[in-house]
């Protein structure tokens, strides 16, 4: 599943290096900075997570968490390669653990424990695709999941999963950090729990390196080692996460070295950050795209033109320059430039007033009262929503406000905290539930550009999926449902491109800015790998302060 983020991101250069390390050296030939507290990580991310089960929320701050705690298949390195975390093979057809009709798939799993001592089982696995599937589960999709006809355990260290048909994006999706996926959770806690409103929701076990030790809410949560991991204890002796949601409070306990990590910076900052003494800023490329989506159940937004002209009405070099102090780079299309699927060739639409004003000309869109264009009594005037907190989508959203008005085109703007922005349908999200007429966020894509289909078919709707946008179109759909039904790579990449065309042309979502994440930290953090495929906290064994 792709993550959605409130976005403390900014779009950068691909002359960037995808991963940097910080904190090769330590202060003073070896020592510490004063205010350093040894091996105790302070870090926020200037949001207020929706829950830690990353099985039924897909918030950016809750699939950082667990990065660090849960139970995952598969992690991801830089290079967007699985690596193997409680399963101890990449199943292949080569190796015989994936059959090549891709109907069988054979996890072989690592002795371990969960951190409550308990021993991990294929049980453990077999439970949690269960419970994904479960009606009765929160989950944002089954894409994939769906297709599962049942899971064998023919011993503790095996879980074969028998498919319906052949689903290439098996690896990134079934329990793994490369995306907001589903985690593996233990049986022995979770079986008879409500799924959604539970316990383990807030007080979660799992096979990480480090433990939730308590959630104190809209204040913290406190990680400590985890004794009984299965590759030891890192090095760290405890992890604070910090939950500030104002930004210039962040700042303030930066300066004042309060905190150690900020994840994911917004640009706005840059400056304010730039003369703390003993603060680096880490920059890497990211998975993660701003942009607008349209709610196509609107009357209005359910016609190609209109969007076609909204988009054409978007002065992204603007855009780039002030909301996001010059840091930037377009991206046409729904897939990031780093992914072999990216198709550069989608229809572009280059910011043109005139010609976005001919297009709602030729469809019948006509200047009415206060200079609002109209038509059969429908007036191009939306509810704008977008999430509150950050100063950039702020900015782009006043600039937008600007160029749309000159084409006949209003709107009204409402901010959202994100953890009602991003709630799933069964709790009145936002997005999920379609409140709104145009919408602003971010998606996170994963090491599978497969996961697309999950966005934009016309059945993945929520509660089915993640296409918020109410996006309708059966070619597309088609497409992006043959490339997850085929295991070669060149014809993924030709599905995809066709449907990622089909998807630039009609215009159902307004690509803006491919990001660069900024990560201010303590000149004493050591080996910090936030890693493009996954998110900040993929490896952190050595990771130290």
């Amino acid at each position: 599943m792709n993550r959605r983020h409130a976005l403390q991101l900014v779009a950068g250069a691909a002359a960037l290096p995808a991963c940097t390390k910080v904190g090769t050296e330590s202060a003073s030939g070896g020592g510490r900075q004063p205010w350093t507290i040894p091996h105790v990580l302070r870090y926020s991310d200037n949001e207020d997570p929706v829950g830690l089960n990353p099985v039924v929320t897909t918030h950016a701050s809750t699939s950082w968490l667990a990065q660090l705690w849960a139970a995952w298949l598969f992690r991801y390195d830089e290079h967007y390669n699985p690596v193997p975390e409680l399963c101890t093979t990449v199943p292949t057809v080569a190796n015989g653990l994936l059959s090549p009709d891709g109907r069988r798939i054979v996890f072989k799993l690592r002795k371990a424990q969960w951190s409550d001592g308990t021993p991990f089982t294929s049980r453990d696995v077999a439970f949690s695709v269960a419970l994904v599937l479960n009606p009765n589960t929160n989950v944002t999709s089954r894409e994939g999941w769906n297709l599962i006809a049942r899971v064998e355990t023919p011993d503790d260290r095996t879980a074969i999963f028998h498919m319906k048909e052949l689903y290439s994006a098996f690896l990134p999706t079934f329990f793994t950090t490369g995306g907001a996926n589903p985690c593996i959770v233990p049986e022995h806690i979770v079986k008879g729990q409500d799924p959604n409103k539970g316990p383990y929701n807030s007080q979660p076990i799992g096979i990480g390196p480090f433990v939730i030790d308590r959630w104190e809410r809209a204040q913290r949560v406190v990680l400590l080692p985890n004794p009984r991991y299965w590759q030891g204890k890192p090095k760290l002796q405890r992890i604070e996460y910090r939950i500030i949601t104002n930004a210039d409070t962040l700042i303030t306990q930066l300066r004042s070295h309060e905190l150690d990590l900020w994840i994911q910076m917004n640009p706005n900052y840059l400056n304010q950050i730039s003369g703390i003494n003993g603060v680096t800023v880490v920059r890497r490329r990211s998975q993660y795209w701003r942009h607008f989506d349209c709610n196509c159940d609107h009357p209005a937004l359910s016609e190609i033109a209109v969007r076609q002209a909204l988009n054409t009405a978007i002065d992204r070099q603007t855009i780039i320059a002030k909301a996001l102090h010059g840091v930037g780079e377009l991206n046409w299309t729904v897939v990031s430039p780093d992914s072999f699927a990216h198709n550069p060739n989608v229809k572009r639409y280059p910011f043109n007033l005139q010609a976005a004003g001919a297009l709602l000309d030729r469809a019948g869109w006509h200047m009415g009262p206060g200079g609002v264009r109209q038509k059969n009594g429908t007036r191009l005037h939306f509810n704008f929503a977008y999430l509150s907190g950050d100063p950039a989508w702020s900015e782009i959203i006043e600039l937008v406000r600007t160029t749309w008005r000159q084409i006949g085109v209003t709107f009204d703007s409402k901010t959202y905290l994100s953890n009602i922005y991003f709630a799933q349908v069964q709790d009145g999200g936002i997005m999920n539930s379609g409140k709104f007429d145009v919408c602003a966020f971010s998606w996170g894509n994963t090491p599978a550009p497969t996961d697309m289909v999950g966005l934009y078919a016309a059945d993945r709707i929520p509660p089915n999926g993640q296409n918020d946008l109410r996006y309708r179109n059966a070619e597309a759909t088609r497409l992006m449902h043959a490339a997850t039904q085929t295991l070669d790579r060149t014809l993924q990449t030709r599905l995809l491109g066709q449907a990622q065309a089909i998807i630039a042309e009609e215009c159902p979502t307004f690509p803006l800015v491919q990001n660069v994440d900024l990560h201010p930290a303590s000149i004493d953090l050591k080996n910090f790998r936030p890693i493009p495929a996954s998110g900040p906290f993929e490896f952190m064994m050595d990771t130290d302060i």
